[in-house]
């Protein structure tokens, strides 16, 4: 790695760094400013999340299903197709493993087969449902962004339709399916933190596609699709190929997220309406600048934003939506390439000139 390149990613570290810290401050400004207690908001705000080992656990729980939906949009991120359809996988992926483990719930299979059913069910649910606006963007030229967003909608009435038409349990007084069975149950882990054993799915998710992305060919591939296109196809590539076998790896982890989420979190399926991690996986791909290996990073930062959120709705007059503002700074300040990009340009052009200089006093000797 030459110097320019050392600056180039030091400098994208030091971006993202300081789009944290604005944002962070914008928040606290915003608490002093709207809160009839400001210090104490704000102190709840910044250490509440921390205060006792259960929202510790509810950080890292909160952070696993950002986490594997980060790495789902990494995919989607890295060929430049904002395919957005793990909003709906997500939702989908968990009724469709509470669907199949209600159905098998009379075979008394034991957890080594039903949990790894359940992912495979799930990797087959992201992978269908994310071919569908990836084969109209490929076939039909059609937006892959408006597709897959419109049919998050669909999906998600699809689901509703599932839950109340196939496995609904008439025996409860709430709208919600039959119990899922204990075989497919993930339990927690840690004693008193009480964090689900799908920290250690996230973490598999995370080697598993950090590998993919550097250390395979196809990884190779998919970034050399997303940085240029037409020098990808110039060079042999499909880029075609790439841009969608991508987008249903994106779907198959979306998948998992969901299915993690199911077996971990709950015992019937309850959801009427999209549960918005698809988008904050979004988020958090964008935080880590499509790299996975910063995925759980940006992901851990958004579960400490919504943590310490509901801690000052809780105790304060502080309302939960005001953290969407510091989502959005998030968003502009990370995904502005000119932000800091002077201070980067700057920093390469004197390097290059002190580089010449050496060369030219080596020559001169």
């Amino acid at each position: 790695m030459n110097k320019t390149q050392k600056i180039e990613s030091v400098m994208e570290v030091v971006r993202i760094l300081v789009g944290l810290l604005i944002a962070y401050g914008v928040a606290l400004l915003t608490l002093l400013l709207i809160s009839d207690e400001p210090g104490f908001i704000i102190q709840q705000f910044i250490i509440g999340p921390f205060s006792s080992a259960r929202r510790i656990g509810s950080i890292v729980n909160l952070a696993i299903p950002f986490t594997i939906c980060g790495l789902s949009m990494c995919f989607m991120y890295a060929v430049n197709k904002f395919n957005l359809i793990g909003e709906g996988i997500f939702m989908f992926s968990a009724c469709m493993v509470t669907l199949v483990s209600v159905n098998m719930a009379n075979m008394n299979l034991p957890s080594v087969v039903m949990v790894p059913l359940m992912y495979i069910v799930a990797i087959l649910t992201g992978v269908v449902f994310a071919f569908i606006p990836a084969i109209m963007d490929r076939k039909f030229n059609a937006n892959v962004v408006v597709v897959s967003l419109m049919l998050n909608s669909v999906i998600a009435y699809l689901a509703t339709w599932v839950m109340r038409y196939l496995m609904l349990d008439s025996t409860i007084a709430y709208l919600g399916s039959k119990e899922i069975p204990e075989s497919v149950q993930l339990p927690s882990i840690l004693g008193s933190f009480r964090i689900q054993s799908g920290l250690i799915v996230a973490i598999i998710c995370v080697v598993l596609v950090s590998l993919l992305f550097y250390k395979t060919t196809f990884g190779w591939k998919m970034r050399i699709v997303g940085a240029n296109p037409r020098f990808a196809t110039a060079v042999g590539m499909s880029a075609l190929g790439v841009s969608f076998a991508a987008q249903l790896a994106g779907g198959a982890f979306a998948g998992i997220a969901g299915a993690t989420e199911m077996m971990c979190n709950y015992t019937r399926f309850q959801w009427t309406a999209t549960t918005q991690h698809g988008f904050d996986g979004l988020l958090v791909a964008v935080l880590a600048k499509k790299n996975p290996v910063l995925v759980p990073i940006g992901a851990l930062f958004l579960a400490y934003i919504r943590i310490g959120a509901d801690v000052v709705n809780t105790s304060g007059d502080i309302p939960t939506e005001f953290v969407t503002v510091i989502q959005g700074i998030i968003i502009l300040l990370v995904a502005a390439e000119s932000f800091l990009s002077g201070t980067k340009n700057k920093l390469i052009f004197k390097a290059a000139e002190k580089e010449e200089k050496e060369k030219q006093a080596k020559a001169a000797a």
